[in-house]
């Protein structure tokens, strides 16, 4: 279990993370490329791209995250 925690502080998982928020910040960021899925009739279609700006952002963070720690 020791392990497990301890390849969370790596800088690969960081890299990792960093990857899958950056891809799911630009699937967000257009609702066409999900197919409308995501976003249907009964909620607000703006809040959606702030989730991709949001995921962007964070993908972002763990970027400088991972150069500042060398």
């Amino acid at each position: 279990m020791k392990k497990i925690f301890d390849w969370f502080k790596t800088k690969t998982s960081c890299a990792i993370f960093a990857v899958i928020a950056f891809v799911g910040g630009i699937l967000f960021l257009n609702p066409s490329l999900t197919g409308n899925v995501i976003v249907e009739k009964t909620y607000y279609a703006g809040f959606v791209p702030l989730i991709g700006i949001l995921l962007i952002i964070c993908s972002f963070i763990l970027i400088i995250y991972i150069v500042r720690n060398k």
